[in-house]
């Protein structure tokens, strides 16, 4: 499992446009990506839109002051939002290795905005930005660094994020953004599912359709052969129907989409989005140096 796992934990890689997808036959509904019941009032405000392979990345900008983007938002501004909710991740998870050092931005983030943390990543992620969206979807907003921890299961937030989850992550999977599926596919690892892994439920077609999906997305590549030999065996029929279902995912909302796993990464945690131009926030410069 160890080339499967290494493979999407650096997953920086380049889109390119898929071949138009073939049309299939009438189905019975398809089933949702996690299982989980799917709240209607907890989905953004406004439509998601569509991941987009063609998409540009944003020019890298120099950071606002930190009470500059909680002035903006907390006038609602969302992707002001989204920004200091991902470097307050961002910070958590520089803190395993800068062996006592601690950035000078991270220490303010931490000292006097902290406690926003999860009403800010909530507010990014109901105003549709599909980053915000899928970090609170994985639990981000508790803060900390992801699966440390179960002191988010006492947090105040807690029932409102279980309750909500499920539809945040679903409507980012259904508008085609492939890192929602590679993430939800990371929870299911012991060692890496954190506060999504808490939610989860055991479902053995889901999570074999979840690893089916990485190797449809590597398409014609060479890697896809590597990526289907490196999954663990499982029930002959159980595969067979996590690929048609993987198969059906792939085309009604990923649109036959095909991504090299080979190419340049980037030092942004949702590369994908980073590199297609939607991501909602920029990575701390120096930070992980």
């Amino acid at each position: 499992m160890l080339p499967l796992a290494a493979l999407v934990a650096g997953y920086a890689w380049f889109v390119r446009s898929p071949a138009d997808a073939p049309a299939h036959a009438e189905e019975p509904a398809l089933p949702g990506l996690t299982g989980l019941p799917v709240e209607p009032s907890a989905k953004p405000t406004r439509t998601v839109p569509r991941f987009d392979p063609n998409g540009v990345p944003r020019p890298v900008e120099p950071l606002p002051p930190l009470a500059e983007l909680a002035a903006r938002a907390d006038g609602g501004d969302a992707r002001a939002a989204c920004q200091l909710a991902a470097e307050m991740t961002e910070c958590d998870e520089a803190r395993l290795t800068s062996r006592g050092t601690v950035h000078p931005r991270c220490q303010a983030l931490r000292d006097e905005y902290g406690g926003r943390h999860f009403r800010y990543l909530r507010q990014a992620a109901f105003a549709g930005e599909p980053e915000a969206m899928l970090r609170y979807g994985k639990g981000e907003g508790f803060g900390g660094v992801t699966g440390e921890s179960y002191a988010f299961l006492t947090s105040p937030d807690f029932d409102t994020w279980r309750r909500e989850a499920p539809a945040m992550l679903q409507a980012v999977f259904e508008a085609g953004y492939p890192e929602a599926a590679l993430h939800l596919m990371l929870a299911q690892e012991p060692m890496f599912g954190g506060h999504l892994a808490a939610l989860l439920p055991p479902d053995p077609l889901r999570e074999r359709a979840r690893m089916e999906l990485l190797v449809l997305f590597a398409g014609r590549h060479s890697e896809a052969a590597k990526i289907a030999a490196s999954l663990p065996r499982v029930d002959p029929a159980l595969q067979q129907e996590a690929q048609a279902l993987a198969r059906r995912w792939h085309l009604e909302y990923f649109r036959g989409l095909e991504i090299d796993p080979e190419t340049e990464r980037t030092n942004h945690a949702m590369p994908l989005m980073r590199d297609s131009g939607q991501a909602c926030s920029q990575p701390i410069p120096e930070l992980r140096k």
